[in-house]
């Protein structure tokens, strides 16, 4: 496995507050990666080298850290809650054996430390003003908490050093934070460059792409459109947003069946009314080609001949109080071929098939209230799903996606492959359940159940190639793996952790390559290439 790009500090995500010790060999930096699920989470990095040395994962939200001005020890503050109640946390680690001291803070929370000389650490705590007319008012309060040797500090000694006497406060929370805390990734970028290498943020990945030639495409919520990275991990051209007001990427991606172009997807307007423009790329070099406009949030379905919908997705807040608009069907150049009647949709719709020659769907079935008729309630969430499949005549109910009635109601779609093996023509999908999420493999077109995996995390991608399926498995328990099966009958070939370099990184999304090289984008914001079989 390797990473792209080969940079420093693969594993922080979006960084918030940095600190280094005073002796220099130590860099903390807390962090955050949106999909991992760690409420607080610092890494610490060798300054000699700039790997990874260690991970501390904490329950609450990180408020602050500071090294002790002469000593490796590093103090860090959490807090936890609401403007009702809040909780908090004090901590004290050592880099050099990794020692941590933890004391826990109730009714307040651990807003700000400050280290006032080597014997003499500043501690400042929240507190909610419990005021159901004006609620979010905090007050501060804040205690000294003196000793001369802060190695080795055990927890009792800790609680008892900020226990008390706590005297109200006012904040200067500039003074108080430090200087690294509105730039943190200034002085990562510096620290890099100082050793001559590079380093930027890179937000999560959303999709990617594995071209015929070994090229890649990301996309991400937020950071450019469009990237294209080489083979060997260098990046070759990048697309950025368009620069206007409330404008961000849609990630949804349609790469023409001669991989001469690509087509994404940019959201205009507010959560309550999301319109769409669809911009066509040249990928060789990422000049637009074309451009077009829909006035409603764009889900993009695709088929293997280059024939593609752009569906009304609903993904409003609040929801649309309008009837769907129609569902364009498009030729590869972006002609309009055709539109489609796809009804009512929400987030919990999102069907994405790779390598289908049909126009497959999710498709929402109304329920009739009452014995004898009723008028019919067309809610997103009370639908039955049915996967579709959408012709030139029309659209035809293929099965439902509940395949027992054990799932329970509310059921969620997700990616999905089709296959064509030994044992006949099928869909791989993921279904989203109250009892977790399944990857299943169903006969096509009648639905037939061949195989079925439960997790109890979300499969966040899968592919295909040759006779094996591949998927890669979200943060949660027994998370963030890659998962190979055998595409005919389901056993499982190989599944492991995405560690590298001693990071477990999150999976968001996975494309298989012709040559069986798969391409797995993280929380982290890098691509993982690496092989399966």
């Amino acid at each position: 496995m390797r990473l792209i790009p080969d940079d420093p500090f693969p594993e922080i995500g979006h960084p918030f507050t940095t600190d280094v010790s005073a002796d220099g060999r130590w860099i903390a930096v807390s962090c955050y990666a949106s999909g991992r699920g760690d409420r607080g989470r610092i890494l610490v990095y060798r300054t000699s080298d700039l790997a990874l040395w260690d991970r501390i994962v904490l329950d609450q939200g990180i408020e602050g850290l500071a090294f002790h001005p002469a000593l490796p020890v590093l103090a860090v503050g959490t807090e936890e809650g609401d403007e009702f109640e809040l909780r908090g946390g004090l901590h004290m680690y050592e880099p050099e054996t990794r020692r941590r001291t933890d004391v826990a803070v109730a009714g307040a929370g651990v807003s700000a430390l400050r280290w006032r000389d080597a014997s003499r650490l500043e501690v400042t705590f929240a507190r909610p003003v419990v005021d159901y007319e004006d609620p979010g008012l905090v007050t501060y309060t804040r205690t000294i908490a003196e000793r001369e040797d802060w190695q080795d500090v055990t927890a009792d000694v800790l609680a008892a050093l900020v226990s008390w006497p706590q005297v109200p406060a006012e904040v200067d929370w500039g003074r108080i934070k430090g200087p690294d805390i509105d730039q943190p990734q200034r002085y990562l970028a510096g620290i890099a460059a100082d050793r001559g290498r590079a380093w930027t943020r890179r937000p999560g990945a959303a999709v990617v792409q594995a071209l015929g030639d070994g090229r890649v495409l990301v996309a991400a919520e937020s950071g450019p459109l469009l990237e294209c990275w080489s083979p060997e991990g260098t990046l070759q051209w990048s697309v950025s947003v368009p620069d206007k007001d409330r404008q961000r990427n849609g990630c949804r991606l349609h790469v023409t069946p001669d991989e001469g172009s690509v087509w994404i997807t940019v959201l205009t307007g507010d959560s309550s009314d999301r319109r769409t423009q669809l911009f066509r790329f040249a990928l060789a070099d990422g000049a637009q080609l074309a451009e077009r406009r829909f006035d409603f949030p764009v889900a993009i379905a695709t088929r293997t001949d280059g024939a593609w919908v752009a569906r009304d997705s609903r993904e409003l807040f609040p929801g649309p109080r309008w009837p769907p608009n129609e569902s364009v069907v498009l030729t590869p150049s972006g002609r309009q071929l055709a539109t489609l009647s796809l009804g009512e949709s929400d987030g919990s719709y999102d069907f994405p098939v790779r390598r289908s020659p049909h126009l497959l769907f999710l498709y929402g079935v109304g329920v009739v209230d009452g014995e004898g008729g009723g008028d019919r309630d067309e809610r997103p969430e009370l639908l039955e799903k049915w996967v579709v499949r959408a012709d030139p005549d029309g659209i035809e109910r293929l099965f439902p996606l509940a395949w027992s009635d054990c799932l329970g109601p509310h059921l969620r779609g997700g990616p999905a492959v089709y296959v064509d093996d030994t044992a006949g023509p099928g869909l791989v999908h993921t279904c989203t359940a109250r009892d977790g999420t399944h990857l299943v493999r169903r006969g096509y077109p009648d639905g037939a159940v061949t195989w079925a995996h439960r997790f109890d995390t979300r499969v966040t991608g899968v592919d295909v190639h040759g006779d094996l399926v591949h998927a890669v498995t979200g943060a949660g328990a027994g998370a963030c793996e890659l998962i190979t099966l055998r595409a005919a009958e389901g056993t499982v070939v190989q599944r492991r952790t995405l560690t590298l370099g001693g990071h477990v990184y999150t999976p968001t999304c996975l494309s298989a390559g012709p040559d069986g090289d798969l391409v797995i984008g993280t929380a982290e914001g890098r691509l993982i290439r690496t092989r399966a079989d």
